[in-house]
């Protein structure tokens, strides 16, 4: 054989090796996967490649719809060996339990909510290097939405804003929320629009302005999805707040202090006129004035001393006697 020929053989022969070596393909039929709670899904996951003794197989979680999570392992096999990692370990398992046909598929049996997120079947086999060799699937397991919980937030005060609200702990898809009146049990349009300033049926909230007692009252709220239905009720009941009342109890003491007040001025004034109409009697005395009686008898005192002073001087006169 020719040299020339020898060389030509010898470069379709490393071509070969190197392409066979560096290709390698993983690939998944389906990236998104949709099952009920409790049921089992199946996250396909096939490859391509010429499996050496270095291959390996790795599969990662990132719980919850955030592409940016952070992912674990929850499956890994080496050397003929599978290991399971995570908290689900007891519910996963590979379709082929030696993975080395090219079908890397894993099954969870009895779903849960917690095993909703994203999943990658990462292949690994030096000297395989180039190509694509991981694939993910997102797996969303539906729940049907949990009892909500119902709240007021804020004072159910007469002339005050409040909020109800309404969640459920678990449900996907997302539950949608609607608020009605309990004793209208006709639509949802059944609460009066002049109460409702917002209703937001993704957070399930119900905002009611300018409260009067005529937002008393039992509201329900109906949490729901595509697997079913739950909701919960409360009471709302408008009262008059406690510094209101302290200030109508204060005048309201106020004012009655000052009735109090203008009722005995009244009865004063009154007592007082009727005693200035008295007439004066003979009987009253003056401080000048003198006891009946007694005026005569000064004229007779008066008298009396009188003639003693006469018959004295008298007296002197007739015996005057000279020294």
């Amino acid at each position: 054989m020719p040299w020339k020929h020898i060389q030509l053989i010898r470069l379709l022969l490393l071509i070969w090796y190197f392409d066979a070596a560096q290709a390698i393909s993983v690939t998944t039929d389906q990236p998104n996967v949709v099952v009920n709670v409790g049921n089992n899904a199946t996250l396909d996951c096939t490859y391509r490649t010429y499996v050496e003794s270095m291959f390996t197989l790795e599969w990662r979680f990132a719980p919850g719809p955030r592409e940016d999570a952070k992912a674990e392992k929850i499956l890994y096999y080496a050397d003929g060996k599978t290991y399971r990692l995570a908290p689900q370990a007891n519910r996963i398992q590979l379709v082929d339990p030696k993975p080395i046909n090219g079908d890397a598929s894993i099954k969870i049996e009895n779903t849960r909510s917690s095993d909703t997120g994203r999943y990658s079947c990462d292949i690994n086999n030096p000297p395989d290097f180039t190509g694509p060799s991981e694939a993910f699937i997102n797996l969303i397991v539906r729940v049907p939405p949990s009892t909500p919980e119902c709240e007021v937030i804020g004072k159910p005060y007469i002339g005050n804003n409040v909020t109800l609200l309404c969640r459920s702990a678990e449900g996907q898809p997302m539950p949608q929320y609607i608020w009605s009146e309990a004793k209208s049990e006709v639509n949802p349009d059944s609460v009066k629009s002049s109460r409702v300033m917002k209703q937001d049926s993704n957070k399930g909230s119900l905002f009611l302005r300018n409260l009067t007692m005529e937002h008393s009252g039992t509201y329900k709220c109906v949490a729901s999805n595509v697997l079913g239905e739950r909701s919960c009720q409360l009471v709302l009941t408008v009262t008059v707040s406690n510094e209101a009342g302290v200030i109508v109890g204060a005048v309201i003491g106020t004012l009655v202090g000052l009735i109090l007040i203008a009722v005995v001025a009244y009865y004063l004034l009154r007592h007082q006129k009727k005693n200035s109409k008295v007439p004066v009697t003979g009987h009253e005395l003056r401080e000048d004035a003198v006891a009946p009686g007694k005026e005569a008898n000064s004229n007779l005192l008066a008298s009396s001393v009188h003639s003693r002073e006469t018959n004295s001087n008298s007296m002197n006169s007739k015996y005057n006697i000279v020294v």
